[in-house]
């Protein structure tokens, strides 16, 4: 019988982590959803340093089962039941956080990408209106009269 210390150990570690993973990847849609841009440069650091303490505690768990001559494609299941059957409930809460995690970090990928793409296709509509009359003097100030003059000049 293993010590569960070690495995408890890990497991709230690898718990802890993702918990806070995913409170940012909520937070980070919040954001996202609200268009609180100066947010989400902050939020990015947090982010960063959360994804890596989460993949950090899984490499720490993924060697544990190692050790124990468990293979990361065996039923962790059903060696939880035979071995930590009181370990099982903070396995499945990991999962389930896991895949909380990587449900709002598609999704929030997904929000990005189109607010990219609705910023690219509104920059190439600017781009190609202006092509046929310049829609800013070269001051920078908005103008509809031809080769950019300035309507305060015109």
């Amino acid at each position: 019988m293993i010590l569960s210390a070690p495995l408890d150990d890990l497991l709230h570690q690898a718990i802890s982590s993702m918990q806070t993973l995913l409170g940012l990847l909520k937070e980070e849609q919040s954001y996202l959803i609200s268009n609180q841009l100066d947010s989400l440069l902050v939020l990015t650091i947090d982010k960063q340093t959360a994804a890596f303490e989460a993949e950090q505690a899984g490499l720490a768990l993924s060697q544990f089962f190692a050790e124990q001559g468990i293979n990361p494609q065996s039923d962790i299941d059903a060696w939880f039941t035979e071995q930590q059957p009181k370990a099982l409930v903070q396995w499945h809460l990991l999962l389930e956080h896991t895949r909380q995690a990587a449900a709002f970090n598609t999704s929030n990928g997904k929000l990005i990408e189109t607010r990219q793409q609705l910023i690219n296709t509104f920059m190439q509509q600017v781009l190609d209106a202006s092509q046929n009359s310049p829609l800013y003097a070269p001051d920078g100030k908005l103008t509809s009269l031809p080769q950019g003059q300035r309507r305060d000049l015109a």
